[in-house]
């Protein structure tokens, strides 16, 4: 699948997608990973996710 579908799921273990993702980060104006990880309660597993994560950050921010 697509990594820029927002049915892309982004976190394998905790079984997030990206649209979820993108909706957490623009209502509640998360701009860092850490805080993203920490409120979602993703990312903290494997970490392979941190890459897309960071991604979808980068690119709501600049929408801005």
């Amino acid at each position: 699948m697509d990594k820029q579908s927002r049915d892309y799921v982004i976190c394998l273990c905790c079984k997030t997608t990206r649209g979820e993702v993108e909706d957490y980060i623009r209502s509640h104006e998360v701009a860092d990973m850490k805080d993203l990880c920490e409120q979602m309660n993703i990312g903290k597993k494997c970490g392979g996710c941190r890459e897309d994560l960071q991604m979808v950050l980068d690119e709501l921010a600049a929408e801005v």
